[in-house]
């Protein structure tokens, strides 16, 4: 757990390094909770996801059950569009926060108000 914390805390500066310098290039994250009833199911989701053209960046965590993404290639992003990404798991995906990395604040882990 400490060390996916540092991870994404790592992910955050240097993504944030790399989108000061390509003004062009839009940057969206997503996170969400989505119930995976092992972890091998989630690294074969995690691997499949890989192959999607607009994940830059993808970490699915199986002990907090916790999904977080960031982009490329897009200028928005749909709840709808988030979850058909997850596949067969679609109807798992629940408490999603979609916001533009460096502007919004990436809501900190347990997140509040959300129930399973």
């Amino acid at each position: 757990m400490k060390n996916f914390l540092v991870g994404i805390f790592l992910l955050f500066i240097t993504t944030n390094t790399f989108s000061q310098t390509s003004n062009t290039e839009i940057v969206l994250f997503a996170q969400s909770m989505i119930e995976v009833d092992s972890p091998e199911e989630m690294r074969v989701l995690e691997t499949e996801m890989r192959s999607n053209p607009y994940i830059k960046v993808i970490r699915l965590d199986y002990n907090t059950q916790r999904s977080f993404i960031l982009t490329q290639n897009l200028d928005e992003l749909s709840e709808e569009n988030f979850i058909s990404w997850f596949n067969q798991y679609s109807d798992k995906v629940r408490c999603i926060q979609i916001g533009r990395q460096g502007i919004d604040v990436v809501k900190p882990f347990p997140f509040d108000g959300c129930e399973k």
